[in-house]
């Protein structure tokens, strides 16, 4: 039987799957169907838009932003498409991923397929395979090792592969507070207890990653990276961390993928590194040594209001907040050869939860500058309404407070917060260029929350340069290939340097070829710009 997968991309709070992304999905539904004799094809949605097509015996769709986010490239399917495209399919239709699995789609797409996976998809489709009744169950801990290495091979067929692709990896699933329910919202919690896979697992996934062309990882798929195999599980909601674990984990994916350029991580529990501050702080260490630079630890704060913290079960206060942040802006703000702090964190917020009034969005604010003034380091703060997932949430009654707050972070927070981690003149390394928008061209490093990176005239695409930055927006940066090729620039390109502008790039044009800074200088009207823009060049004689 022939089965083709469809990639829908998913996006959850521990999973990423939408482009650069491979989630591990597609990995493990391959691992299943080659398990059982059968043989797949992998297609994304993006490659249908752009005129593919399906065929086969089976369909197998995965699908479900519950996260959703701003993309820069590759949408997730939407309901439209997901009605248009499988139902015209002949053959069985199954349906998997956060999207079956929380019942997140309406009556059309239900009538539309076959099977909805309530489970884990890949556990479904290998008893289906395997002539039996299609079981709505998870995946055993072998099935997991094995189809996680059975199907690494997918990735040759991802229209990234193998730059800038990244792959997704799941350590642990569930939540340490599973017993309480967890967060009110968030979806970990209905995993069940923590499953933590064996680092050996992980590794040998990862070695088979690699050996098929993998060069960029991302820890993800678990709730909070320090309480991987951590003390007190099913005890405590802040479990103590075990860093000797971890750092096995770690030193075993750099041994496995020797020559990797990025290993990245995903979320932190600030409770659990404010509970357990010397763990924490060798965890966090562990993370530097090993991880490359960039990496973001995402907090799921949500709220600083008391009020929305106790109507939603939420997993920390300010204070724990704070002192999580002090620890890893202590640990990981030395600055990496990518040109980013090794590790820091990133806050996310919450609105629309339980318990939400008009001062809760006045505590936030205060919150985030009061970490602000105190020169701490933020990376991302990722600001959004809560979902419907687990429950109805009021996301329209204070709306108007919702944007204002959003706006004043942006304006008053996340600009002089990018400044601060990125300074005027810094070199980010390893950009990769994905797209134009008017005469701009847009790229981003690979790894966890990147940074967008304008280039203010139109450059190749898809490829890796190294930019140095010239100015900041709220969330972006703006810069210039490093360094920049002064024969072979284009005009604009010559003129988005600081101080150029259009009559001196016109100029520097008409003088070219250019051997040498002195050269350089002749040409120029202004000695103070031309020393201030010549280191940023490369001549012909270099």
């Amino acid at each position: 039987m022939k089965i083709t997968i469809l990639d829908g991309y998913v996006d959850e709070p521990s999973c990423l799957g939408v482009p650069p992304y491979i989630s591990p999905y597609p990995r493990y539904v391959a691992g299943a169907v080659l398990s059982s004799d059968s043989e797949y094809e992998y297609v994304t949605i993006e490659q249908l838009r752009k005129g593919g097509h399906l065929s086969g015996d089976a369909l197998v769709l995965i699908a479900g932003p519950v996260v959703p986010g701003r993309y820069l490239r590759g949408m997730p399917i939407s309901s439209k498409e997901i009605v248009s495209i499988c139902g015209d399919f002949e053959g069985t239709r199954i349906l998997g991923g956060p999207l079956a699995r929380f019942g997140m789609y309406d009556r059309r797409i239900e009538d539309v397929f076959d099977i909805i996976a309530k489970k884990d998809l890949d556990a479904l489709l290998s008893d289906f395979l395997s002539g039996g009744r299609a079981k709505h169950r998870n995946r055993g801990m072998e099935e997991w090792r094995q189809w996680s290495i059975l199907g690494s091979e997918v990735v040759k067929e991802h229209p990234d592969f193998p730059q800038p692709l990244i792959a997704e990896l799941d350590s642990w699933r569930g939540c340490v507070r599973y017993l309480s329910g967890g967060c009110s919202f968030c979806i970990e919690p209905l995993y069940g207890k923590p499953q933590f896979r064996e680092a050996e697992n992980i590794v040998e996934e990862v070695r088979a990653l690699y050996s098929a062309g993998v060069r960029n990882f991302r820890l993800g798929g678990q709730s909070c990276v320090f309480s991987y195999l951590a003390e007190g599980v099913g005890e405590t909601e802040t479990p103590v961390p075990n860093p000797s674990a971890i750092d096995g984990l770690l030193k075993g994916i750099r041994k496995a993928a020797p020559d990797l350029h990025v290993l990245h991580t995903d979320n932190a529990d600030p409770a659990v590194i404010a509970a357990h501050p010397r763990e924490s702080k060798e965890v966090a260490r562990h993370l530097v040594e090993y991880c490359t630079g960039g990496n973001v630890l995402a907090f799921g704060v949500e709220s600083a209001d008391p009020e929305v913290i106790a109507a939603n079960n939420l997993n920390t206060n300010p204070e724990q907040a704070k002192a999580a942040v002090e620890l890893i802006n202590e640990v990981g703000s030395g600055r990496s050869p990518t040109g980013l702090p090794h590790l820091l964190p990133g806050i996310n917020f919450l609105s629309g939860l339980k318990g939400e009034r008009k001062e809760t969005f006045s505590m936030n604010f205060a919150f985030l500058k009061g970490l602000l003034d105190e020169g701490l380091m933020i990376r991302r703060i990722n600001i959004r309404q809560v979902l419907p997932v687990r429950g109805r949430f009021a996301v329209r009654k204070h709306y108007r407070e919702f944007r204002r707050f959003k706006s004043e972070v942006r304006q008053d927070i996340d600009r002089p917060m990018l400044v601060r981690i990125l300074p005027k003149g810094i070199v980010l390394r390893r950009v990769y260029l994905e797209i134009w928008k008017g005469r701009s061209t847009f790229g981003r490093q690979i790894g966890t929350y990147p940074i967008l990176v304008g280039l203010p005239y139109k450059a190749e695409l898809n490829r890796f340069v190294d930019v140095c930055i010239f100015s900041h927006g709220f969330r972006s940066v703006t810069g210039t290939e490093f360094p920049l090729a002064v024969n072979d620039a284009s005009l604009d390109a010559l003129a988005s340097l600081p101080g150029i502008g259009r009559k001196r790039a016109a100029r520097i044009v008409r003088a070219r070829p250019l051997r040498s800074p002195s050269q350089f200088h002749e040409v120029m009207d202004d000695e103070a710009v031309a020393a201030e823009i010549v280191r940023f060049l490369k001549f012909e004689s270099e």
